[in-house]
Parts: structure tokens; C-alpha cells; sequence
């Protein structure tokens, strides 16, 4: 079964964003199953209510042009939510390389929801409004495949900027602790380009547009070669923009920025 709620460089490190995908005989017709997060925040104050998961099952209409989506978010406690999109147009969005989709109406006291989708990297974040007052930011994952790297060595000055990077960050709604994975990016001119490596132990706060994820301590990479000092990433954009500062190996002090979709 093809990943499709997944990393492409980065693949299978984050479990919870895998999906399956099912195709009819001629693959016009995609059905996905996933998990995506969901940042219900009160439009009365502005402070996120309920950070939770869901399931979410999905069929793409490759030759119509279409997408149908199904799935409950919860909006506080004791109130749930229940998208449920049947047909509806995806728009090319050449600027952003992927899709776009909106509904004046999504489902029982849903209003004003929109989307973008890019099938090949699993990239979905959906916002829409319920009963007038929660906000709802939807995300399939906290991937940004355009990234931007720049890395100071405190030792020796020098400075390595890697265009090409990608960041991707797993968030766990029970506890909210997180794991990241960091890839395509140099820490020097000498070291070449580290593909990927991973942190976990990171903890992550709701806020009204996205995320903070932050970490301070000491925390080893998976495969035990980098060690994380500091870390602070905002998310914003309901999720689709990332900044952020961090320092590996108690030297290389870096910056990073970047977006789920292109510029």
C-alpha cells in the first residue's frame, strides 16, 4: 500500500502520518485513510481550546477533479464537529503547486472552510469556522518540504545556508510532546549534506495560528551523531509556515524558515 500521509525524503519516521490508499482499476480514484491534528481555537479570545486527532478517509477523483473528506474534530469537551465534503472542485493553484478547495457550507454548523492539498507529499490543511465561534485548523502533518537553513559555527564564524531543506514535526495532542525530523541541510562548507536526523522529547504549546514547539537541554539524535541544545520553532499560518532557532552540538547556532506549500 502506496504512503501517502507521509515524509517523501523523510519517510516513515513520523508512524502517526501514514494512510493507505486505494485505487480503482484504471487509478482515477483514490481512496485515503489517515490521521490528521486538529487546533480548535475560541474566536471569542482568541486561545486554542482543544488540540486533538482524528481519523479521516478521503477520495480523490483524479479525472473530475474532485476530493470528498469525512472526519470529527472535536471543539471542546463535549462538542464535536463533523466535516463532510462530497465532490468538491479542487482548483490548481499554480503559485502554491497544489490544490485548492472551499465550501460555504461543510457539514452540520460548518461555514467558510477552505483547503489545500498536494497529493504527492500528503500535504492537507483545512480551516473552517463552526456554529460562529471556534476557528478549526486541520492538518494531515507539520511538513515543510520549502525550507530554508542557515547555520553559524559560534567557533569559527562561518556561516552555511542550505536552500534545499525540509522539516517535518509530529505533535501528540495527549501529552503535547513532539518529535522532529530535520533533513536536507550542512552544518559546515566540510560536512556534507545531512539527509536526516531525528529529536525527540520536544514540547509543543497550541497558540491561535499554529504551534510553539520548543526545547531546552540535551537531547540525542536517534542514530546518536548530533545533539540538540535549543530549540524554538512558531508555527503559524494555521500551520503552514514554520521560523525557528536552534543550536546543535552546543556550537552550530541556526535559523530556519519555511512553507508546507511553495511561494
Amino acid at each position: 500500500m502506496k504512503k501517502v500521509f507521509s515524509i517523501l525524503m523523510l519517510v516513515a519516521l513520523m508512524v502517526t502520518l501514514g494512510a493507505c490508499t486505494k485505487s480503482d482499476e484504471d487509478y482515477n480514484t483514490h481512496q485515503i485513510q489517515g490521521e490528521v491534528l486538529n487546533n480548535s481555537v475560541s474566536i471569542a479570545d482568541g486561545q486554542s481550546v482543544q488540540v486533538t486527532t482524528s481519523a479521516i478517509s478521503m477520495v480523490w477523483n483524479v479525472n473530475e477533479a474532485t476530493l470528498s473528506v469525512n472526519y470529527t474534530a472535536a471543539i471542546t469537551d463535549n462538542t464535536t464537529a463533523t466535516v463532510s465534503l462530497k465532490d468538491v472542485p479542487l482548483e490548481p493553484n499554480v503559485e502554491y503547486s497544489c490544490y485548492t478547495f472551499s465550501a460555504a457550507d461543510g457539514g452540520n454548523s460548518i461555514t467558510n472552510l477552505k483547503g489545500y492539498y498536494r497529493p504527492g507529499t500528503g500535504c492537507l490543511y483545512i480551516e473552517f469556522v463552526y456554529n460562529g465561534t471556534h476557528r478549526v485548523m486541520t492538518s494531515s502533518n507539520l511538513y515543510y518540504p520549502y525550507l530554508t537553513y542557515n547555520i553559524t559555527n559560534s567557533e569559527t564564524g562561518e556561516t552555511k545556508e542550505s536552500p534545499y531543506g525540509a522539516l517535518v514535526i509530529d505533535i501528540n495532542p495527549k501529552d503535547m510532546s513532539a518529535q522532529m525530523a530535520m533533513g536536507e541541510f550542512a552544518l559546515s562548507e566540510v560536512s556534507g549534506i545531512i539527509t536526516q536526523v531525528v529529536f525527540y522529547g520536544l514540547h509543543a504549546e497550541a497558540t491561535a495560528t499554529g504551534y510553539k514547539v520548543t526545547y531546552s537541554g540535551d537531547q540525542r539524535s536517534t542514530d546518536g551523531s548530533y545533539t540538540l541544545n535549543e530549540f524554538e520553532a512558531i508555527i503559524s499560518g494555521s500551520g503552514q509556515v514554520v521560523n525557528g532557532t536552534f543550536t546543535i552540538n552546543d556550537k552550530y547556532n541556526g535559523t530556519l524558515a519555511g512553507k508546507a506549500f511553495a511561494n
